[in-house]
């Protein structure tokens, strides 16, 4: 009887749980993404795109085509694109996608997504994994500029006419001059949204292309219409120029509300993909009118009529504005002007900026005060207008306008030059040229008066009767007068002064020039003494920078006046003065001059006599010795070798005199160095009048110079000695640096920037002839033109790659990278003591519990596309019934048997796949193991005696019974078992998928699994979905079991 009521439990107990069992499924609902809010800065000005997409490309509805509607939904008037949408992303250059007769298509033709901006295909925006990967190049102008889009206006605007759209599109030139030629208009008739072509996960895009505006009105679309090209423009500045389309509605998905015209001008036929800006502007049906207020006129004028300005005048400044826009401008704003004072702005006065309507006008002026203005020659203050807190203004370079109001100076006379002879006889004319400086930007010769007058030297009476004839000669720059003096007979002899006065046209004068002796009406002469002239006394010796006294008795002479009423001056630099009462003339020679023999030569000075009527003119000669002062001859240049030295005596460069000009030995002299014009080539050091010159280093050559003096302890003189350090060719160095030793994983490639290791003092890199070699053939590929080198290896071990650069006179160098090849890096699994690099956590491995399970990364690598692998087997059948991955080091939950928990002879198994931070990959070399154990319960330990007593009274037949009922009762339970669960699997509607329609898994071996249904992962526990999505027909859940393994047989295919 207890045998039987031990089996019947067991087996109900067994019963209820297997007939319990039921797989749970629960509905999971995708969250919506939630985007950061982000904003892109606008250039300015127009930008237009050109954007490749298609229906099956997941990055393009993914990231490429938000990326594009964020920027036009935040810029809506600075952004202009369309889209050419293809069915699918291998060929992008169709039909569908805008490719037709009379399009030149420049395009890729494979590969989304893609966009071209400015029309161009050096401004390029290849794939797109975010949904600002166009920002930057939208900010930066998208190959436009606000230099050229500023000169256009482009206007387009479609409406709705029976079955039909019409389109106008209105063009104009704002800038000066002329437009360019061979302007063309890209236009185009778009979808806003793209109903028609809607991506594969059901969104849609933007602007897709639905048909060409081309010449003469003609349209071309995928399968209509006709044209053989755009539009050609002419422009002017004058009107605008409108051109008109009128297209069958039906081409557009979604009515007149969803089309949009795109249009352009470009230069030249447009989409040739030239590498240059030609995109003058661009614009959509979208895009408002107009609005621009600008200034049209800003003046600084004086109020007393004049050009130029002295300082206090008054000065009215004046500023006009108009509403050049397309519609009424009330949206306020502020008028200032400014004066520019040393480059910062001085406000002096403002309004507001009233309603204007289209065309209308705004003026504003000031008075301003030029009392504080100091006035320069040829100088101007400038004056500015500006507009500010305008409200969408688009034009803003009519904004700032400047004015500038000239100072007027006093012009500057230049001296009267004398046309012909200077000496004449009484009654003779004597013609003067003169011209003079306007000293400002205001007046010129033509408007400049000139005034000459006369008088005997010295003598102040100043006059004009003799004046005869002024006239103008000359035109522009070489315009000058001719003033024509007429002496009269009785005219004193003697030398004339002259002196010249200019108005300007605001009546100012400057100051009288005067031109000293600047015609003779001849009479007797004093003249210079020469030798055998009665009294001469000859040649005067004086030293050399010495100011020296010397008389002109016996030098000079006059038959009618005494040495003390001669009048003597110079220009020469060495004449000082004259003393008329001593009657002695003050001179400085700065050096001596020598003959073709070594001997002084005499020197003169160039003089002007004069005895009160008549002057003469003469050189006075003079000996002019040494006074004492050491003194160099020559130093020729000396050079060396780069890394050399050389040492020059200077002795035999030196020479010294004493205060008599009498010669005394050199080698006493005190030799020093003054200064090294490059301290960076040469050193120097002087020993015993010997010079000794090293170079810094042995690569640097080039020039120096040295400045040596000698003194003699009372006077000094340096001279300059010129050094020059010849250029020796020095071998090219290859610095590996931190590359001498590389770990590289088989399999995998480094890439190295060789030619950045090689450096050449001597020669341009450009001429070094670079060699990387290794002594596996085909491992090490040197690119001489990139000077790249790329390395990889497919056997561990450590490989040499030697590097050699030789420059262009045959001297090389070598150098060796080593390289450590490796295979898979080992991760180890820590054991009690920590040591290793991954310590495992379980929170439970009693039956019946699901445990959780953490990776601590106790080595603390840089570890990433980490994968957890775990399979729950059972030691007792040999049969592994759950298997899952984690890409992260936990914690997560492993559910054994179908969520059950581990049960009698279970145990759990981990593996871990990672990269480090150096790129290799790393996996454990033995698999982590967990086994289940059962829970301890509390035991009694006091024995019973009751139950003793009846332990005691059972039989060995009584005990065989319930061995026996035992078995049996387990192997029906069993039984009952395995036929629920599959009971249960066919009324779960689970689907049985036949994954090798996508890939051969015939080479895998999985591991037998339990009848149970494998519980689903948590949400986003499979791999990354590829490019192009789910594989047809596969669900999220299957994808998060069996992606993994779909990824691995594609790689392999």
């Amino acid at each position: 009887m207890p045998t039987v009521t031990v089996a019947l439990l067991m087996f109900t107990i067994s019963a209820i749980g297997f007939i319990s069992f039921e797989e749970n499924t629960s509905q999971r609902d995708e969250l919506p993404a939630q985007e950061v809010a982000r904003f892109v800065n606008s250039p300015g000005h127009p930008v237009f795109s050109q954007y490749i997409t298609s229906d099956n490309c997941g990055f393009c509805y993914a990231y490429g085509s938000p990326a594009h509607h964020s920027i036009k939904t935040q810029h809506p008037d600075d952004y202009v694109y369309i889209s050419y949408q293809s069915v699918s992303y291998g060929d992008t250059d169709t039909a569908r996608a805008g490719n037709t007769a009379g399009y030149d298509w420049p395009w890729t033709t494979s590969g989304a997504p893609d966009s071209y901006w400015g029309d161009r295909l050096d401004k390029r925006v290849s794939g797109c994994g975010s949904n600002t990967c166009y920002d930057s190049m939208f900010a930066s102008g998208g190959g436009m500029t606000a230099a050229t889009t500023s000169q256009y206006t482009l206007k387009a605007s479609i409406s709705e006419s029976a079955s039909n759209f019409d389109v106008n599109i209105e063009a104009k030139y704002l800038g000066s001059g002329s437009a360019p030629s061979g302007i063309y208009l890209y236009a185009a008739l778009t979808e806003e949204t793209c109903y028609s072509y809607p991506y594969a996960d059901g969104s849609r895009g933007h602007n897709c292309w639905k048909s060409w505006l081309m010449d003469s009105g003609d349209y071309r679309s995928q399968s209509g219409g006709s044209g053989n090209g755009f539009q050609s423009v002419s422009l002017t500045s004058s009107n605008p120029m409108t051109y008109s389309w009128s297209i069958p509605s039906a081409l557009v998905s979604g009515g007149y509300s969803n089309a949009l015209v795109v249009a352009a001008l470009m230069t030249g036929a447009p989409s040739t993909g030239a590498g240059s800006e030609h995109v003058l502007t661009a614009t959509d049906s979208n895009i408002g009118p107009l609005i621009d207020v600008g200034i049209t006129d800003f003046q600084a004028n004086n109020l007393n009529g004049h050009n130029g300005f002295v300082s206090g005048d008054q000065l009215e400044l004046i500023v006009d504005i108009a509403n050049n826009g397309e519609g009424a401008y009330g949206d306020g704003g502020d008028i200032d002007i400014y004066h520019l004072n040393q480059g910062s702005e001085v406000h002096l006065g403002g309004t507001k900026i009233n309603s204007l309507s289209i065309g209308g006008t705004q003026t504003y002026s000031t008075i301003f005060d030029t009392s504080g203005i100091t006035l320069n020659p040829s100088g101007s203050s400038t004056f500015r207008a500006r507009l500010s807190d305008l409200t969408a203004d688009r034009m803003t370079d009519n904004n700032l306008e400047e004015d500038l109001a000239l100072h007027d100076m006093p012009p500057v006379p230049n001296r009267p030059v004398v046309v012909a002879a200077s000496s004449v006889e009484r009654g003779e004319e004597i013609q003067f040229e003169s011209s003079a400086l306007a000293n400002d930007l205001v007046d010129d010769m033509s408007s400049m008066v000139g005034e000459l007058h006369y008088s005997l030297h010295g003598d102040n009476s100043w006059a004009n009767s003799w004046v005869t004839q002024v006239e103008m000669i000359g035109s522009g720059g070489n315009s000058r007068y001719i003033h024509t003096i007429s002496p009269p007979l009785q005219a004193p002899s003697g030398f004339y002064d002259v002196r010249m006065q200019w108005a300007d046209s605001s009546g100012q004068t400057s100051d009288w020039v005067v031109t000293e002796n600047a015609f003779e009406l001849r009479n007797a002469l004093p003249r210079i003494l020469q030798p055998g002239d009665q009294g001469y006394y000859g040649i005067p010796t004086v030293k050399v920078d010495t100011v020296e006294t010397v008389s002109i008795v016996g030098l000079v002479s006059d038959a009618e006046t005494p040495h003390s009423e001669l009048l003597i001056d110079s220009n020469a630099p060495q004449f000082i003065s004259y003393n008329s009462e001593t009657e002695e003339i003050n001179i400085k020679f700065d050096e001596i001059f020598y003959d073709s023999h070594g001997n002084a030569a005499s020197q003169g000075i160039f003089v002007t006599i004069g005895d009160g009527e008549d002057f003469n003119s003469g050189t006075l000669l003079f000996n002019v010795i040494e006074n004492g002062q050491p003194r160099w001859s020559g130093v020729p240049t000396q050079g060396f070798d780069e890394g050399g030295s050389a040492s020059l005596i200077l002795t035999e460069f030196l020479s010294d005199t004493d205060d008599n000009g009498n010669s005394v030995p050199a080698n006493t002299l005190d030799v020093s160095i003054v200064s090294i014009s490059d301290e960076s080539l040469i050193t120097a050091t002087i020993f015993d009048q010997t010079l000794n010159v090293a170079a810094v280093d042995d690569d640097n050559f080039g020039l120096a110079e040295i400045v040596v003096r000698a003194s003699d302890g009372v006077k000094e003189s340096d001279t300059i000695i010129t050094f020059y350090i010849n250029n020796i060719n020095d071998a090219p160095v290859i610095d590996v640096g931190d590359f001498s030793n590389e770990i590289l994983q088989t399999g995998d490639r480094i890439t190295i920037d060789i030619i950045s290791l090689v450096t050449d003092v001597d020669d341009p890199a450009d001429e070094i002839w670079i060699t990387v070699t290794s002594f596996v053939p085909g491992a090490v590929v040197y690119n001489p033109i990139s000077g790249m080198a790329t390395m990889s290896w497919e056997d561990s071990g450590e490989e040499i790659v030697t590097i050699t650069a030789e420059d262009r006179h045959g001297a090389s160098t070598a150098e060796i990278i080593t390289v450590n090849v490796v295979d898979d890096l080992p991760l180890t699994w820590a054991d009690s003591t920590g040591s290793g690099d991954l310590l495992v956590n379980i929170d439970t491995k009693d039956f019946g519990t699901n445990p959780s399970v953490t990776i601590d990364n106790v080595n603390s690598m840089e570890l990433s596309d980490i994968e957890v692998i775990w399979n729950v087997c059972n030691s007792i059948t040999g049969i592994c019934n759950d298997y899952g991955k984690y890409y992260d080091f936990g914690p997560f939950i492993v559910l054994a048997n179908g969520g059950d928990g581990l049960g009698i002879g279970d145990y759990l198994t981990l593996s871990v796949n990672a990269v480090d931070k150096n790129g290799f990959d790393r996996a454990t070399q033995d698999q982590f193991k967990a086994y289940a154990t059962e829970p301890i319960d509390p035991v009694d330990e006091e024995p019973n005696e009751d139950n003793s007593d009846k332990a005691n009274s059972l039989t060995l037949t009584t005990a065989g019974f319930m061995i026996t009922g035992l078995m049996f009762s387990i192997a029906l339970v069993l039984a009952l078992a395995i036929v629920i669960q599959r009971q249960n699997r066919r009324s779960s509607g689970v689907d049985i998928i036949d994954y090798s329609q996508e890939a051969d898994y015939s080479a895998h071996q999985e591991p037998i699994s339990s009848p149970q249904t494998v519980p689903p992962l948590p949400p986003n526990f499979g791999p990354p979905l590829p490019p192009e999505g789910l594989p047809p027909g596969w669900t999220m859940e299957q994808w998060n079991y069996y992606g993994e393994e779909y990824l691995r047989r594609r790689e392999m295919q």
